[in-house]
C-alpha cells in the first residue's frame, strides 16, 4: 500500500515540531543600553557562554533602544535575568519581582564631561549653557543633577539639559560640539576610544552608589542561590576574568541589604514616570 507523499511531508513536519516543542525555551539575558548595541553584544558574548553551558540551554542577549524601553521591558517580565543600574534595578525589584545576584565591585557615580580646552573650571562656569544627560527619571542623570545642585544650579534657570539615549552618546555630543558638558559615568571613560579620551576632560564628579546590579527573575527551575553560584563561578573563570578586566567592574560581590535599601531615594522619579 501506497502512503500519499503529503501524508509523509505531513507526519516528518509534525515530527520537527515535536521536536521543536521538546527543546528548551533560550534563556534571555537582558542588557541595559549603556553602550552602543553592537559593542555591548560583543562585550556580553562571555558572559552569554557561561550561562549556555552552566544552563544547558540557549542563551540570548537582549537590550532595548533606550532605558525607558528597557524598563518597560522589565516590568513586564520579558527578561529571564537581567543587568542594569543600581536604580533601576531597585525599582523592577519591587514592581517586577527581580531578585539581585551581585553588584560590580567598582561603584558607579557620575562625571561631568568637557573638552579638554574648554575654558570651564567650575560648574558655575556652565551657567547658561547646554549639558547632555539621560531621562530625568534615570539615576545616573539624577546623581548629575544633584552635582549641579550642590553649587547651587539648577535646571532650566542656569543651565539647559538635552536629552540623549545612552552614556555614550553624552561624550560624543560633547565632542561634536553640540553641547558644552555631558553627564555620563566614570567606568565608561575606561571603554572609550583612546583619541576620545584625550578629547576630554572632568569638570566633577558626583558621590558613589552601588555598581552595576545583576538580577533573575527565579522560577522554581533556577532558584536565586543556584543563579548566584553560575555567575559567581564565572568570575573565577579565565573568560570571566577576562570579561570583568575589559568592563572595569573590579570584580563582582553580593550587596548588603542595607545597601539596597539605600537606593530607594531614586524611586520616586521612576514612580512619577511609570505612574506606579
Amino acid at each position: 500500500m501506497r502512503i500519499p507523499r503529503m501524508l509523509l511531508i505531513l507526519s516528518f513536519a509534525s515530527l520537527v515540531q515535536v521536536a521543536k516543542a521538546s527543546e528548551p525555551r533560550p534563556f534571555e539575558l537582558g542588557v541595559v543600553p549603556y553602550l552602543p548595541t553592537t559593542k555591548l553584544v560583543m562585550a556580553y558574548q562571555p558572559l552569554r557562554g557561561h550561562l549556555e553551558n552552566e544552563l544547558k540551554r540557549p542563551v540570548v542577549l537582549s537590550t532595548a533602544p533606550d532605558f525607558v524601553t528597557f524598563l518597560e521591558r522589565c516590568l513586564r517580565k520579558e527578561y529571564d535575568a537581567i543587568v542594569l543600574g543600581p536604580g533601576l534595578g531597585r525599582f523592577v525589584q519591587i514592581e517586577a519581582g527581580y531578585q539581585p545576584l551581585a553588584v560590580t565591585s567598582r561603584n558607579i557615580k557620575a562625571i561631568i564631561i568637557v573638552e579638554r580646552h574648554a575654558p570651564y573650571t567650575r560648574l558655575k562656569d556652565l551657567s547658561g549653557k547646554r549639558v547632555a544627560m539621560l531621562d530625568p527619571m534615570i539615576v545616573l542623570s539624577q546623581l548629575g543633577r544633584e552635582t549641579f545642585r550642590q553649587s547651587g544650579m539648577q535646571p532650566d534657570r542656569d543651565y539647559r539639559i538635552r536629552i540623549v539615549k545612552t552614556p555614550s552618546n553624552a561624550a560624543h555630543a560633547v565632542l561634536q560640539g553640540e553641547v558644552e558638558a555631558g553627564v555620563t559615568t566614570a567606568n565608561l571613560v575606561p571603554q572609550l576610544a583612546e583619541d576620545m579620551k584625550h578629547r576630554l576632560r572632568v569638570l566633577a564628579e558626583s558621590r558613589e552608589i552601588p555598581g552595576l546590579m545583576f538580577m533573575l527573575q527565579p522560577t522554581p527551575a533556577l532558584r536565586i542561590d543556584q543563579a548566584r553560584d553560575i555567575l559567581m563561578r564565572f568570575e573565577k573563570t579565565e573568560a570571566g576574568r577576562q570579561f570583568i578586566d575589559a568592563m572595569v567592574m573590579d570584580g563582582l560581590r553580593m550587596p548588603s541589604e542595607r545597601e539596597i535599601k539605600s537606593l530607594d531615594v531614586f524611586l520616586p522619579e521612576f514612580r512619577k514616570h511609570f505612574k506606579r
